[in-house]
This record gives structure tokens, sequence and C-alpha cells, in this order.
């Protein structure tokens, strides 16, 4: 039976936004499960797209009202961080126009939010492409890159990261999406206390083996650069960075069969993920394109979170998890992949 927010089809909602379809899941592509995306159309004939919030899985919870509760103060936390976003004018970041609630059936609120609207996300624009693109994906990463710095520079971390989670425009280019794992270090969120915010495919292996780190920020901003290191890999690879970090591990290794501290592993984690570093940079036909790329996913998805980050910015500025001098590298990339001075694969 169709939940309500699976029913608001032709609604009119406030500021004469009507409801088009529901948008059907894509099989394969992961995000969405605790929510229900349509179109909307305003008066003026605007598109956009509205995220409704699906509060019907509190119900089969232990404690519904907990649950609801909890799923509510999601949905709050969310909208009040995406209007922070949209004050701070955090260009690479997607803007909800607005935020409000509809009554169905007289009894069932359905809390929404809606957005400007995108072509798609990142993974849905290269199933639609038959040829890798340099030039997009250098200028893809660098968008990503900014959009990260403007929520980080807000003492925010996204903490989930992935293909889905970032969007194209065909006139601005890519923005991210999805705050709704995000941690914020002057609000709280009921998602803080979980061991791992985030989508558990993508999350670091200190998250993977019920190891986060005491300090909130080397947490927070940890996970975000290894999320950042993973898109890297995604784009160039097509695969994310803890499938990267379990290539060749002996599955006695996995988390899902390691029994002991995450200090006893780290080693074999550490050795696996040297050696997959060397097998990448031999895949790439342009060496020095080659060295940049894994450079950089070698300080940003190091498995050993002590040794993840920029080292030249911590001597500078104290803080390993500076992004500019990535975000200065892409730049520069993309600048000679658009002259044609470099090449990949």
């Amino acid at each position: 039976m169709p939940t309500p927010a699976e029913q608001l089809s032709g609604v009119t909602l406030n500021g004469g936004w009507v409801v088009g379809k529901l948008i059907p899941r894509i099989a394969g592509h992961t995000g969405g499960y605790f929510s229900s995306s349509y179109h909307v159309i305003d008066g003026t004939g605007k598109p956009a797209f509205l995220k409704a919030m699906d509060y019907t899985r509190a119900l089969s919870s232990p404690d519904p009202a907990a649950a609801l509760n909890a799923m509510t103060n999601a949905y709050l936390f969310e909208r009040n961080i995406l209007q922070e976003c949209a004050e701070k004018k955090m260009s690479r970041i997607v803007r909800a126009i607005e935020a409000g609630k509809v009554i169905l059936n007289g009894t069932d609120p359905v809390e929404y939010l809606i957005f400007e609207l995108a072509s798609g996300d990142i993974r849905t624009y290269l199933d639609a492409i038959a040829t890798f693109d340099l030039k997009w994906t250098l200028s893809c990463l660098h968008n990503i890159f900014v959009g990260i710095q403007q929520l980080n520079s807000a003492r925010i971390a996204h903490q989930d990261l992935k293909p889905s989670n970032v969007l194209t425009f065909a006139s601005e280019g890519e923005k991210i999406a999805d705050l709704g794992r995000a941690w914020h270090s002057l609000e709280s969120s009921p998602h803080d206390h979980i061991n791992c915010a985030g989508d558990k495919a993508y999350a670091p292996p200190e998250l993977l083996y019920g190891y986060p780190p005491a300090d909130e920020n080397e947490r927070r901003y940890g996970a975000d650069f290894y999320l950042l290191g993973s898109m890297v890999l995604f784009l160039f690879t097509g695969m994310r960075a803890t499938t990267f970090l379990m290539n060749d591990l002996d599955p006695s290794h996995y988390p899902t069969n390691w029994h002991g501290s995450y200090q006893d592993v780290l080693p074999y984690l550490e050795h696996a993920f040297s050696e997959n570093l060397v097998t990448l940079n031999g895949s790439f036909a342009d060496k020095n394109l080659g060295k940049e790329i894994v450079s950089v996913i070698g300080q940003m998805c190091h498995p050993n979170i002590a040794l993840r980050g920029d080292m030249a910015h911590k001597a500078i500025h104290g803080s390993r998890f500076g992004l500019q001098r990535f975000i200065s590298l892409f730049d520069r990339l993309r600048l000679q992949a658009a002259l044609g001075r470099m090449k990949y694969p």
C-alpha cells in the first residue's frame, strides 16, 4: 500500500506548486530510501524537485513516538542547514527553494523540501555518455571540492558524499545535495550518535571497523576527506575507495570478519592501500596526471586517519583538513586538459 509520501501526485502545495508523478528509484543507485521524490511546477511554469519525508517507517518501530520525533528532528535539521547554506550563498550546494507541510486525507502529515531542478546526478550523466571526458571529470571534481570546502568553512561536514548526492546542472555544473546526514558543530542532530552517519558502502575504514576518532573535528572532516578521495577514484576508475582499499586484502581482515582492534588490522590495510596505489599509478598513460591523481587519493583516503589530509596545510594552519590546495590543483589540471596537454586513460 502506498505511503502518504507516495500519494502526492496532483496535490497543490503552498506557493502554487503542483506535484507531478512520483519519480521511481533507479535500480543500483543508493540514496532516497526514507523519502519520496517528485517533479513539481509552479504557477509560472517553473519546474523544481520535491523531496517528501516518509514517516511511516516510524510506525514499525518498537517506540513509534520516539521514532517519529527523531525523524521530525532530522527533517528540521536538514531544513535549517539548507537555509544556512542559502544565506551564506554556497554556490556549490543545491539550493532549497521552499519547505512546507501538507495534510493528506485530513490526517496524514507529509513534510517536504523543494529544490532547484537538476538534470540528474553524476552517475546518470556517466551512464549517458559513451567515452571518458577528462576535462569534464576534472571540472566536476573541482566543483565537488569547492562544495565541501564551502560546507567545512561553515563548520559543517557532509558525511554522505557519493555519486547520487552530486547533481548536474546544465548551466552551472555540479552541486552537492542531500545534507540529511550532515554534522554541524553548532547544532545537534538525531544522527550525531550514530557510528557511521552516512552510507556504509562509502564509509571510511575507521568507522567500518568501529573505531571513530575521539576528536570530533578529526572524525567529521576526516570522513569528508575520505569521501572526496572516493569521488576521485570513482570518476577515474568507477570504483569507490572502500572497494579499492579491500582489493587483495585477505578476507579475514575485512570489517565483517575482523574481531581484533583497529590498530592491529591497520598495518594490513596500509599495505594493501600502498600496493593498490602503485597499481593505479601504472594505469595512467600520462605519468604527470597519474602522479597528481594518485597523490590526491593517497592523502585523502589513507586508512590511518592520522596520516590522512594535507600535511603542508597543517604545517601552516594547524589543521590537516584544508582543501584549497586540492581545489587549485584541479583548477590547474582542468585548464591543462582543456588545452589538450594531458589525456586519460
